[in-house]
């Protein structure tokens, strides 16, 4: 749904009688009025009969290199349109770099046309399709996980090696020679900026504030919006500051002074949550950023599944997120474990967000068509107000996942989503409570 659309509602009904309309009706406007309420109450009434009730999100992930090349992308395209889905959440930012017109940041080696614009054709003709389109934005990851070093000498990576995130055993990840470690092998995915730093804050704001001015976006996505693991950041700054504010060190970097005499399970705590204060600040800037500029543009973000984890390991309380309304959509990555145990992580996930609405992430590359059917289906009954895939490869890659989607839980368009397809789980003598 285009911004212009949702803003072409109001609040609350208005009944008030127009100022320059007579007090008295004439009678064949009285017959006509009566008319026209008796039609609308059977076209309301027929919506209710026929379970309409509102358009699933029907999403799908492209990632930066389906964005090569205007063939590439007008691909991805077709295929979400085959498959009877309604958005797509575009990679604009993979590694610091741009897929889209920047002034902030470099553009990316891999747009060899200098006259492509990989977001401004998405926009234009993902709408000509029917398609939403959020532009899905990595947050603090910013390079590889390499020692290869950035083609242009403005991208962050050179000109900031500070803003970048420390280990506590002290690996740097704004260094480019890493000294033989090897950060994939220690579940790492790339080099990650520090949440901590205001600068690096205003640096991403910044960035969001670009696309949401210059593009006509329905959404900004964020990923990575967290730490890599439990293990960062240590670097000097961030431990500086948070030695400010509680008197001690960081726990993990020097466990023999941390605390200083407090229980160490509450010195984790209090880690924990300074860890994850830093990532929602942004979250929140960019969330006030927005509602000054397109306040119709919608904020969300992919998320770690497991609410506790997300929060311990990686920083990420997108619960609060949720239900503080920060954003508006989070999409759990449900991307790990057999169907039942994504099941219960579903289960989980509705009980305890509120607020926000919730999207499924269901990963189709590493399972076939059938277990993706079920999921979409658990997602629907768990309460679920839609699916994203990762991502538009599972689709070249399973020939046959389109057909069973549009077969099975996409045998009809989004909009006509009816209300038995979406119902939630809630009597106890059927679900329990999940």
């Amino acid at each position: 749904m285009s911004p212009l659309r949702r803003d072409s509602f109001g609040t609350r009904g208005q009944i008030d009688r127009p100022v320059d309309l007579p007090f008295v009706f004439p009678a064949f406007l009285r017959e006509i009025l009566v008319c026209l309420c008796l039609a609308l109450g059977f076209l309301s009434g027929a919506a209710v009969a026929s379970g309409r009730t509102h358009e699933e999100f029907r999403g799908l992930w492209v990632a930066r290199h389906w964005l090569k090349n205007r063939e590439q992308a007008m691909r991805a395209v077709r295929i979400a349109v085959n498959a009877r889905l309604n958005a797509l959440l575009v990679q604009v930012r993979g590694r610091g770099d741009a897929f889209y017109r920047s002034r902030l940041v470099p553009r990316s080696d891999s747009l060899s046309d200098p006259e492509f614009d990989p977001l401004a054709l998405l926009v234009e003709e993902g709408r000509r399709a029917g398609l939403e389109v959020h532009a899905w934005v990595n947050m603090y990851l910013t390079w590889k996980p390499t020692e290869q070093r950035p083609a242009s000498p403005r991208h962050l990576f050179l000109r900031r090696p500070e803003w970048f995130m420390r280990s506590a055993d002290g690996i740097d990840m704004g260094r480019v020679a890493l000294d033989g470690v090897d950060l994939v092998k220690r579940g790492v995915t790339g080099r990650f900026l520090s949440p901590g730093i205001p600068e690096v804050r205003a640096h991403l704001l910044g960035v969001i504030e670009e696309i949401v001015d210059e593009y006509d976006i329905d959404g900004i996505h964020m990923d990575y919006v967290r730490y890599p693991n439990i293990h960062y950041d240590y670097s000097p700054a961030v431990s500086e500051a948070f030695k400010t504010r509680y008197g001690f060190d960081p726990p993990g970097r020097n466990d023999r002074d941390a605390g200083a005499g407090a229980g160490a399970a509450d010195v984790r705590k209090l880690w924990h949550r300074w860890r994850s204060e830093q990532v929602s600040l942004l979250v929140g800037q960019v969330r006030e950023a927005m509602a000054r500029r397109k306040p119709a543009v919608r904020l969300s973000a992919a998320v770690k599944p497991d609410i506790e984890s997300a929060h311990t390991q990686y920083g990420q309380d997108w619960m609060e997120w949720s239900n503080g309304g920060l954003v508006d959509f989070v999409v759990p990555m449900f991307y790990e474990g057999s169907t039942l145990e994504i099941e219960r992580q579903m289960a989980e996930a509705r009980k305890r967000v509120k607020k926000a609405v919730l999207y499924a992430g269901i990963g189709i590359w590493n399972q076939n068509a059938d277990e993706t059917v079920a999921q979409i289906e658990i997602a629907r009954r768990k309460g679920f107000q839609g699916v994203v895939f990762f991502s538009v490869d599972g689709f070249v890659q399973q020939k046959g996942l389109t057909g069973d989607l549009n077969e099975g839980p996409f045998r009809t368009p989004s909009a006509l989503l009816k209300e038995e397809d979406t119902r939630v789980e809630t009597q106890a003598g059927r679900s329990g409570r999940d």
